[in-house]
């Protein structure tokens, strides 16, 4: 059984909360490194996570958990209610293909309020997955469940040091 099953069971939910709320969840998550490196229960334990526990931090489990669902979407492999959520760009009237096809994108769909824009998953994934540089969406795209997996955590984990720096 995975070691992180009750924090990562619906932590896509968790999309858009506050650092205030997110903070104790990453508190969990650095004392049980703590516990495992034996470290003192002040020590720096973010390098420790990363390089020798290969543990992302909370905001990268949250966005991996988003990314990893939108990926299962774009292969045909959510649920239908999930697919029904994403759409892609159509076309131009004039029946040019448009750029954002060539790239990959998907449509943020607008909301009525700022916090529906940050929290809901028809407009987090798509924002998500455009953020992504299009190699990834091509080889998420192109590779199968595991090969989606393996790219989309290279990728965050590159990107982990600007992660720890905001809790």
């Amino acid at each position: 059984m995975h070691s992180f099953a009750r924090i990562d069971y619906c932590n896509s939910l968790l999309a858009g909360l506050p650092k205030c709320r997110l903070s104790p969840l990453q508190s969990v998550l650095n004392a049980a490194a703590r516990l495992i490196a034996r470290l003192p229960r002040f020590s720096h334990i973010s390098t420790f996570m990363t390089e020798h526990l290969h543990w992302l931090p909370l905001i990268a489990r949250i966005r991996f958990k988003i990314l990893f669902l939108t990926s299962r979407v774009l292969l045909g492999l959510a649920p239908r209610y999930l697919c029904d959520s994403i759409r892609r760009p159509l076309s131009a009237a004039s029946g040019r293909s448009l750029r954002s096809l060539d790239r990959h994108d998907l449509l943020v769909p607008r909301s009525r309020t700022a916090t529906a824009q940050h929290r809901a998953y028809a407009s987090v994934a798509p924002m998500l997955w455009n953020d992504l540089p299009s190699t990834i969406r091509s080889v998420i795209l192109t590779g199968g469940i595991m090969a989606s997996s393996r790219c989309l955590k290279t990728f965050l984990f590159s990107q982990s040091s600007s992660h720890w720096e905001r809790f």
